[in-house]
């Protein structure tokens, strides 16, 4: 029976058969006993047995940072509001239509803004795939909101991988005398939409 020993010194392929004491290298003459008694017959299978182990572990760090991105969130768990919930930090009168359109796969809080003094005017949260109708001051505003998953509340909104967005445009609520302007948004992408956004950090937020 025959082997294939693969020469240390000059990597030549050998093939050996029984009297492999005596058996040497057909390029460079080396002894091939040596390589066999060293476990060098194979070098390929060295290769490979490393590439597992490397691989393996490159995966199990990828694995580990997935995971702590994932589950980095380390806030009490909050009741998610109910579809349409506002907040209002000022006393003005709200008139004008305000019809915000969303999309299944997030939930959104959209935060109103005075355009000029940034004094925030309200809040809505909104589940994803559901449609709200309210009514808002008169106003030129700003348009923000933050999208997630899990609810961490108000100080938290939905905790390190919430996506904060803004309208690029400013929205005139305003009463002509004749009817008060409103607007609808639709806050995922529409073919052909005018409603253009930008990100934001945190602490634009």
């Amino acid at each position: 029976m025959s082997e294939i020993i693969v020469c240390r010194k000059c990597g030549q392929k050998n093939i050996v058969g029984f009297n492999l004491k005596e058996a040497k290298c057909g390029k460079c003459w080396s002894s091939l006993s040596e390589d066999k008694n060293t476990g060098t017959k194979s070098p390929l299978y060295s290769w490979i047995y490393w590439l597992l182990i490397i691989g393996s572990l490159i995966f199990f760090l990828y694995q580990n940072l997935s995971s702590n991105h994932i589950t980095k969130n380390n806030y009490p768990a909050v009741a998610m509001p109910y579809s349409g919930q506002e907040q209002k930090f000022v006393s003005n009168e709200s008139i004008a239509p305000l019809t915000i359109k969303t999309s299944t796969g997030a939930n959104y809080l959209v935060k109103i803004v005075d355009y000029y003094s940034k004094s925030n005017i309200m809040t809505i949260f909104i589940k994803g795939g559901d449609t709200i109708k309210t009514k808002v001051p008169l106003g030129t505003f700003e348009i923000r909101y933050a999208s997630g998953n899990h609810w961490y509340g108000y100080n938290h909104l939905f905790g390190d991988n919430t996506s904060y967005r803004k309208a690029n445009q400013s929205f005139d609520f305003k009463n002509t005398g004749y009817k008060t302007t409103g607007y609808t948004l639709t806050l995922y992408h529409v073919l052909n939409g005018n409603l253009r956004t930008s990100h934001m950090n945190s602490s634009e937020f």
